[in-house]
């Protein structure tokens, strides 16, 4: 695949070299044909053909747009391309860039270790994070375009983390979907394991992962990543287990070692069809696992089908791997008591007749709390700034915020939101202003905007009201379980899915 002339390069007859100008590069072409050779690797995995599947693969890394997108993606794209590994460099000129990616080549490369940092947990924990160099993400970046479609033709259907086209708020409205019904028959019973991987990202087994990715050209690339080790304030140290938390492939890696969890409980059929949970049979029926990244429930018909079907099943797969649950972070319970998962908190409550009353999820008290906390950090930090620059910081955190949740029953929640950052900005001013009464406090910053009373605006900056950021939760297009972004049969599918979401904002 030539990408020279495609992809913006400007030739010039000098020394018989050709010279690529990053400033001309048609970045929607180099997308375009990268994508395409990702279709065909994904084909080809599908229909079981790897011989041409590992050419193409190779190909593929080979290929000048791929090294392009993959530079760009790492140095201009990633949130951390303002940090450095090992060697304190980073690419930011487009000289750099150019030479960056004219350099990727597997032929003789050797990663460098990983430069050690903690950064806190909201639990009070430090989670270990292993950052590569730049040079080591973006190969790494390179690679994961030519395993990523294959391994999308692998993977099990309800698993939603670091996957394209999947998403947490996917993950939630497929679980409501099975507590809901179960193909129009029945409530499913509602027993739940809430489960905790101990310390996923830092003891998968090596050998576990590799044995997975079996005879894959990038085998030995991958090998070397995970045993190059890793820099920190006690010097080198050998990495034998683990994949760092840092890398760009790291999440593509802990899918793979994941994979296969969910096949446990019998979730096809010997024709190879997706059977649902209703359908299942033996201990099997009723049980559905959701997992995303390393974080995992599972949905049984009872609590001994739980405690003795679902978690000695759990703990030998995981133990395959290297892994084990956390004992003291994984519980069985009923969804009428809740279950908090992803930010989401599901909840089933029945009328005293025993009918079911209602079933919804919505932003966990939790998430509410540790966002209002940094909302205060926030008014702390810049209590003197000009009000409106005030006003356009909130509207950033709150309208992200929001537009996670908003696809959730969220409405009781985000009024409750509003409220407390009422409350937090009427205290704001009352110091920023302390000679003032709160008459003239009220009267200079709330005011009547369309058809809402007592919106905090100040010379036209309006502050958003969260309650108004609610969507009609039922209405989101959720992904088929089947469905991929890599499968040229589907692109029809991902430009409705992407329609209706615009359509429903």
């Amino acid at each position: 695949m030539d990408g020279r002339r495609e992809t913006g390069e400007k030739s010039v007859r000098a020394n018989q070299q050709r010279v690529l100008d990053w400033a001309t590069v048609n970045w929607s072409r180099v997308k375009g044909q990268v994508e395409k050779m990702q279709r065909e690797i994904f084909r080809d995995a599908q229909s079981n053909n790897f011989r041409t599947m590992k050419e193409k693969q190779k190909l593929l890394v080979r290929s000048l747009p791929a090294r392009l997108w993959a530079v760009r993606n790492v140095t201009e794209v990633n949130t951390g391309r303002n940090t450095p590994g090992i060697d304190d460099c980073l690419y930011r000129t487009a000289e750099e860039k150019v030479t960056l990616a004219e350099s990727l080549r597997l032929k003789d490369y050797r990663p460098a270790p990983a430069r050690v940092v903690y950064i806190p947990k909201p639990s009070g924990d430090k989670r270990r994070l292993g950052i590569p160099t730049i040079r080591d993400r973006t190969m790494q970046a390179l690679i994961l375009l030519a395993m990523d479609p294959e391994w999308e033709a692998k993977f099990e259907p309800h698993s939603f983390g670091f996957r394209p086209g999947r998403s947490a708020i996917d993950a939630a409205a497929h679980i409501w979907n099975t507590l809901v019904h179960q193909s129009g028959r029945r409530p499913h019973p509602g027993w739940v394991l809430d489960a905790d991987i101990s310390k996923c990202f830092d003891t998968i087994d090596h050998e576990a992962v590799l044995a997975k990715i079996g005879m894959s050209p990038f085998l030995k690339v991958v090998k070397a990543w995970l045993k190059s080790g890793a820099i920190s304030k006690i010097g080198f140290e050998r990495t034998e287990r683990g994949t760092p938390q840092g890398g760009v492939i790291s999440p593509l890696l802990a899918n793979i070692a994941l994979d296969g969890l969910e096949r446990q409980f019998g979730i096809y059929s010997k024709t190879g069809t997706y059977l649902n949970p209703a359908r299942r049979r033996g201990k099997n029926k009723d049980v559905a696992l959701f997992r995303y990244a390393d974080d995992f429930i599972a949905l049984a018909s009872s609590r001994e089908v739980l405690v003795e079907h679902v978690i000695p099943r759990v703990k030998v797969f995981l133990s395959s791997v290297g892994l084990n649950l956390h004992e003291s972070k994984t519980r069985v319970l009923n969804i009428l008591e809740g279950v908090e998962f992803l930010g989401f908190r599901f909840q089933r409550f029945y009328r005293q007749d025993g009918t079911i009353k209602e079933f919804g999820y919505y932003p966990s008290r939790e998430r509410l709390d540790r966002f209002m906390v940094k909302l205060k950090e926030y008014m702390r930090l810049h209590r003197n700034d000009d009000v409106k620059d005030i006003i356009t910081g909130l509207n950033r955190r709150i309208t992200g915020f929001c537009n996670y949740y908003k696809w959730s029953d969220a409405h009781d929640a985000f009024s409750y939101l509003t409220s407390r950052i009422w409350g937090m900005l009427g205290r704001w001013a009352r110091r920023r202003h302390p000679t003032r009464s709160w008459k003239w406090i009220d009267r200079h910053y709330w005011h009547v905007v369309g058809t809402s009373k007592w919106v905090f605006t100040y010379r036209g900056a309006c502050l958003v009201q969260p309650y108004r950021l609610t969507a009609q939760w039922w209405k989101w297009p959720k992904v088929q379980i089947s469905a991929s972004p890599y499968d040229p049969g589907m692109v029809g599918y991902w430009e409705s899915r992407r329609q209706r979401r615009l359509t429903n904002q």
